[in-house]
């Protein structure tokens, strides 16, 4: 046997499938549900200044990715995205949002709109930087 590179994409879709089928065997109950991608922008006047995607799977969402540009940081754009997101979440009956992010990377931002830590590394990536695993219960 050897190890070797295999294309993302490929290998990724390969995967999702088998662990699909590893899941309606031995979890039936959880085979129903099926990955469904959310991908939002805050755009004005044909400008995008915010990007959120993410995946909600098995009544949670994950937020994969999110971004607002440094210009209008602080001006309610990300608080106004993350909240839309949010609602798709719920409508989709989904119970909690996980995501990660960095220390660097606003933290307290997610804690003030009701996130919590429920891991962290300390020293990650970097020395006296932290990654943290983070997640909201919905009201559902």
């Amino acid at each position: 046997m050897e190890i070797k590179t295999k294309d993302y994409l490929e290998n990724k879709q390969i995967i999702i499938k088998q662990l699909d089928e590893y899941t309606v065997e031995t979890v039936p109950e959880l085979s129903q549900y099926e990955f469904k991608p959310i991908s939002l922008v805050c755009e004005e006047d044909g400008q995008i200044f915010g990007r959120i995607v993410g995946e909600i799977h098995w009544h949670y969402l994950r937020i994969e990715l999110f971004y607002v540009d440094g210009k209008i940081r602080g001006k309610g754009v990300g608080s106004r995205m993350l909240s839309e997101i949010e609602q798709i979440a719920e409508k989709e009956q989904c119970s909690l949002v996980f995501l990660e992010t960095m220390s660097f990377n606003a933290p307290a931002f997610y804690l003030h709109h009701g996130y919590e830590i429920i891991g962290q590394i300390d020293n990650h990536p970097l020395e006296d930087e932290t990654h943290y695993f983070m997640c909201k219960r919905l009201k559902g």
